[in-house]
């Protein structure tokens, strides 16, 4: 009689349950595995034969160990099931009562003298099994911290076989390596502060206004502008992961092998990578398809510097994961849906030489812009009008002078800390409202609930639509950007200064 016990796999950043099922029929000793195991499975034998072997158990040699993965259909892989495996092997040979194992399950890799090491991807495992109700599950230690943040399942911790089997026949609590209590603010990496920023008043207020309702931002200026130091000061104005979004981050990262730590991720993900990003780097790809940059950086901050050096196809792709929150990614084989609600900032010269047809001042002299009409329009094309549209903001910054740069306080010296409390603020009252996102997510069909309007407000905003200068979608995304703005200053209504802030937030508008 086969013995059975509960295990999972990856299914992109989500979790799969997973059956271990294990015959020993007496015949020449083989080891046999089916349910479209990959290699990484297939390789497990002699990891398992050391690994009992080595831990004092006796590997059943005058047997054919028949290995069945269920559901079988479904193509599996990695170390993950040499633990249950290996568990399964001494239940069935009678080596370990059977009866303890109920209501068990287990995942781990086995090393050769039979230590268990970390596996990727364990806190999307152990959500599956506490989705289907499941008691407990025994871990690695080093995964420990991370499957007890699942909560709702027993969560143990063994560092080698040994103890794995102690904990489940003895019922004792296993060893592992939970983080040291601390507060979250004094877990965190400092982020860069926005009080070294000097001048740059709109540039910041824009800042602000993104933070408090991830709007698309884009800012537009010639080199050394300081747009990269704005961008890299955005995630320090956003509150703080919840915990349901610590869970969700925490997961991504630690699938994609970035989680290094015990212990949830606390800070908001910055990603910024290098616009020579591929199309599959930047939204996923391969096959099996892995994340890309946009769901490494779920719940947190995208800058894109250079942006029209980023090839069209990447840029393009941009458009359906900043409208629906996520990214699919099909293959003949396999089609995953991957998280990707990240705030996108982006930050580009006016012209490739950067001048823009006026005089640029350095120490030798000034230059002037050396690009053609038709090479400034080249340059500009290189982002679509339809992507352009997504932005909800699009600044155009210049150099400050050189008094500014000197200045040791004043009213733009204010510091993240500051700007951050009116952030929370303005996101609660959008909470209050019965908000279940952000205002960029807010739906044109309920603006009855989230976008009274004062009369010359509603005036604005049809004449803004009687122009033609927007689109339908422009004239929502104006809409919740006003939104936004009238919850920074504590209204219930958006006015008409709340709309003609909102407009001069929208150019450039080339396209």
């Amino acid at each position: 009689m086969s013995f059975r016990l509960l295990s999972g796999n990856l299914d992109g950043i989500d979790g799969r349950i997973v059956e271990v099922e294990v015959d020993l029929i007496p015949a020449l000793s083989s080891f046999v595995i089916s349910g479209l195991a990959g290699q990484g499975i297939r390789e497990s034998r002699e990891r398992i034969r050391s690994a009992l072997e080595n831990s004092g158990y006796r590997y059943p040699d005058r047997h054919r160990i028949v290995i069945n993965l269920a559901p079988a259909t479904l193509q599996k892989d990695g170390a993950v099931f040499d633990l249950p495996i290996a568990l399964s092997i001494l239940a069935e040979s009678g080596q370990v009562p059977k009866e303890a194992f109920k209501n068990w399950a287990a995942l781990g890799e086995l090393a050769l003298d039979g230590r268990l090491r970390k596996v990727p991807g364990s806190l999307g495992i152990v959500s599956a099994l506490r989705r289907v109700k499941h008691e407990s599950v025994l871990v690695p230690a080093e995964n420990r911290s991370d499957a007890r943040q699942v909560g709702g399942i027993r969560a143990e911790g063994a560092c080698d076989l040994r103890e794995a089997i102690a904990v489940i026949v003895e019922g004792g609590a296993g060893t592992g390596f939970d983080p040291p209590e601390m507060d979250t603010v004094a877990g965190q990496k400092l982020a860069p502060d926005l009080s070294d920023v000097r001048g740059h008043a709109v540039a910041r207020r824009a800042l602000e206004i993104a933070a408090a309702g991830e709007h698309p931002m884009l800012m537009v200026g010639p080199p050394g502008s300081g747009k990269s130091y704005l961008a890299s000061r955005l995630a320090s104005l956003l509150p703080p992961l919840t915990g349901q979004e610590s869970l969700e981050v925490t997961q991504i990262h630690d699938v994609c092998g970035l989680h290094r730590e015990s212990g949830p991720v606390r800070q908001r993900p910055f990603r910024s990578p290098h616009h020579s990003v591929t199309w599959a780097g930047l939204i996923g790809g391969g096959s099996p398809p892995v994340p890309g940059e946009v769901t490494l950086a779920h719940r947190g901050v995208l800058f894109l510097d250079e942006f029209p050096e980023i090839s069209r196809r990447s840029l393009e792709a941009l458009r359906e994961p900043l409208e629906m929150g996520e990214v699919t990614l099909s293959r003949s084989r396999f089609a995953r849906t991957y998280p990707a609600h990240f705030l996108l900032i982006a930050a580009m010269n006016p012209c490739p030489c950067g001048g823009s047809g006026r005089l640029r001042r350095s120490a030798t002299g000034g230059m002037r812009c050396r690009c053609s009409t038709a090479t400034l329009a080249a340059y500009r094309a290189r982002v679509s009008g339809p992507l352009l549209d997504r932005f909800d903001i699009r600044i155009t910054m210049e150099t400050i002078s050189g008094a500014s740069l000197f200045e040791e306080d004043g009213p733009d010296q204010e510091s993240s800390s500051d700007v951050s409390v009116r952030v929370e603020l303005a996101r609660e009252r959008a909470f209050l409202r019965g908000q279940q996102g952000s205002n960029r997510q807010l739906q044109w069909k309920d603006r009855q609930r989230w976008a009274p309007l004062g009369s010359r407000a509603k005036k604005f905003l049809i004449e803004c639509g009687e122009q033609g200068d927007l689109s339908t979608r422009g004239l929502t995304r104006l809409l919740r950007l006003g939104r936004t703005i009238a919850d920074l200053r504590a209204g219930n209504r958006i006015e008409e200064v709340d709309m003609i802030e909102a407009l001069s937030l929208r150019g450039p508008g080339w396209s």
